[in-house]
Order: structure tokens, then sequence, then C-alpha cells
């Protein structure tokens, strides 16, 4: 068996970077159109800081320019896949929350899978659900609950309305999974195992 591959995103987004988080704690929603032509311009500084694109399409779901929103989104997916896709695209083996470089990457990827989730391709939100979790079994950002659910037949708007609690999940959504995982060993058996080895 080779040795596995991790990836660590170890460009430097310094020029960027604190303007952005300026950015994130001034927009309140009145000042939309501002934050975007900033943000427009700190792409354009370091296209593959992806948090940029990130609250770009957050303020264009805001205004409810759904189009212009995943445009923006998609961009930022393909830069993600750019950046830890090997020659033949294929994935690390190993994409951890824990390196906090990496983080911008993990966020893009599961925004687009929650989009793709959103608009009824459950397959492709599956597989990218499916690589966040098997890269990161830890599974800091919560792929395993999502991959239940859509296993369980549930929509997105059926999710949120049952677990979300005002932009945060309560401790109910991971003893809702708990009860139901084992309903799906082709799914999570793996999983179980590897997280033993985080324990």
């Amino acid at each position: 068996m080779g040795k596995k591959r991790a990836f660590y995103d170890k460009k430097d987004h310094s020029k960027v970077i604190g303007e952005y988080y300026k950015l994130f704690d001034r927009y309140d929603g009145t000042n939309a159109k501002s934050i975007k032509n900033q943000l427009i311009r700190l792409i354009q500084k370091d296209p593959y800081f992806l948090d940029s694109y990130l609250l770009l399409y957050e303020v264009l779901r805001d205004e409810k320019d759904f189009e212009e929103a995943e445009r923006v989104l998609d961009e930022a997916y393909k830069k993600a896949m750019e950046l830890i896709t090997d020659k033949n695209d294929k994935w690390p083996d190993i994409l951890e929350w824990g390196w906090l470089e990496n983080r911008h990457i993990i966020r893009t990827i599961l925004n687009k899978a929650i989009s793709l989730w959103e608009n009824n391709h459950m397959d492709e939100a599956l597989n990218l659900f499916r690589n966040l979790l098997k890269t990161n079994p830890n599974d800091n950002v919560g792929a395993r609950y999502y991959i239940l659910a859509i296993r369980m037949n549930m929509s997105l708007e059926k999710f949120e309305k049952r677990f979300d609690r005002g932009g945060y999940y309560d401790n109910e959504l991971p003893q809702w999974f708990e009860r139901n995982y084992k309903k799906f060993p082709d799914e999570f058996d793996w999983w179980e195992k590897a997280i033993k080895n985080y324990e």
C-alpha cells in the first residue's frame, strides 16, 4: 500500500486575509454593494483564497441573486479542486480541518455539496460529502450528518427545518445520527473503524 497523500495549503494568503476578516466583520446586509466591490478586488488579488468567494456567495444569496451566487460558488469550487487534486483529478487521502490553512478549501467544498443537495443533485452532493468524510474522518464539518440525511431521503429544507436552531445545530443532531447511522453499514462501517484511531 502506497504512502497516503496529505494536502496542506501552503499558499501565502497574507496579502488579503486581514482585509477579508475586516469585511467579514463589517458586513451587515445594508452595505452589500460596498462589500461586494471590495470582495471582487480581493478575489482578483488572490484568486486562491476561497473565503472571499464564500462571503460574496453569501452576500449575493442575501440579495436573492441566486444565479450569480451559484456562479461565484462554482468558481471557488473549481479553484478548490485545482488546489487539492493531483494530475489524475484524484483527491488527497488526507484533507484535515485541523490544518487551519485548509479550512477555506473545506468550507468551499462543503458549501458546494450543500448547494448540490439543495438543488436535488443527490448523487453529486453525496460524492462530495463522502470525500470530505473520507479525507477527514474526525469530521469537524459534520459531513456524516448530511450523508445520513440524504440516505434517509431528507431534502435540505426538511433537514434544516428539523435541526437548524437559528444558525447552529444543537445536541438533537448527533443524537439523531447515533440512533440511525447503523442502518447504513455500507456507508458508515469504514468510518466507525476509522474514528477509533482518533480516540
